[in-house]
């Protein structure tokens, strides 16, 4: 069985202790790495080269935001979950379009926690509930206010109703998998349904492909 590297990244000494005891017990999670701040976690990361970097938003020094700007330019391919007690559509709007591919509340249950390190090692982008429908609220607000402004920030992107149809459900957080089997589309064909998405848009993974899906459909309203 292959394992999966983890980096813990918190200032909060019992928060690393407990997550690398708790997550240390399964066969399939190794942890690699603890640092107690972004400009160590920067700095490790090349060095040791997690799968999977697990880490606060709000943290002394560098915040978790731009210590995964900086891990990204060295490190692209690492991914990073950001843990927080922090349910704010903001930071999670920024998480996603650095690159992260979860946003996950420290309320989360250990079950919970690691299947989201798990589906995020394949490839899955993990989004807490609670914080993926708060963004959601924020973006009609915003889309009304604009309305009532007369500002027009819809974007003008062109989809096929097959394309729109695979971006909502993209947008509800579904996997390849899930996604195939609501459309009756082999997965082949909605990987290349989603490569057509990402290129429209301009972006580069499934997180920025959220937030972008986010804001479309709430300019459609």
């Amino acid at each position: 069985m292959s394992q999966i590297k983890l980096m813990i990244v918190d200032d909060h000494p019992m928060i690393r202790e407990g997550l690398a005891t708790m997550l240390g017990t399964c066969e399939d999670i190794s942890i690699v790495g603890a640092c107690q701040s972004g400009d160590e976690a920067h700095l490790q990361a090349p060095i040791i080269h997690p799968d999977i970097i697990l880490m606060d938003i709000k943290m002394k020094g560098t915040n978790g935001i731009d210590a995964a700007r900086q891990i990204f330019k060295t490190c692209p391919e690492i991914k990073i979950i950001f843990l927080t007690v922090f349910e704010d559509a903001e930071f999670m709007r920024q998480a996603l379009q650095v690159g992260a591919v979860g946003y996950i509340l420290k309320n989360v249950t250990k079950e919970k926690l690691i299947e989201s390190i798990r589906r995020a090692h394949r490839g899955e982008t993990i989004i807490d509930p609670t914080v993926f429908n708060t963004i959601v609220d924020d973006y009609i607000k915003l889309s009304h206010l604009a309305e009532e402004s007369g500002e027009d920030k819809a974007q003008q992107l062109e989809f096929t109703p097959r394309e729109k149809e695979i971006l909502y459900h993209l947008t509800m957080g579904m996997t390849n998998k899930e996604i195939s089997a609501t459309t009756h589309l082999a997965v082949d064909t909605i990987k290349t349904h989603l490569r057509n998405i990402f290129r429209k848009m301009a972006v580069k993974n499934r997180s920025q492909a959220i937030n972008h899906g986010i804001k479309y459909f709430n300019s459609q309203i």
